[in-house]
């Protein structure tokens, strides 16, 4: 009566063994890689050059630091609108 139910036991072990080792498609994980790539809105963005002379770069500069010499005053109210 043991042996029997070492070798119903053995072939349960190996019959389940044997489902997870079937070979899957070949396309394997690519359903994932094809959503993943539709998440990225542009792969391959066209970016703008960056145009801008020193005159203006120099200007934006001062006016940089020139916020923190003279703040502006923060407005008094809530962020909720109330």
């Amino acid at each position: 009566m043991m042996n029997h139910f070492r070798l119903t036991a053995l072939l349960a072990c190996l019959l389940a063994a044997g489902g997870c080792a079937t070979d899957g498609p070949t396309t394997n994980g690519a359903s994932v890689r094809t959503m993943v790539a539709r998440q990225i809105a542009d792969p391959q963005p066209q970016r703008a050059p960056a145009t801008i002379d020193g005159a203006a770069a120099v200007d934006i500069v001062k006016n940089y630091h020139g916020s923190y010499a003279n703040p502006q005053p923060q407005v008094a109210g809530s962020a909720f609108g109330h």
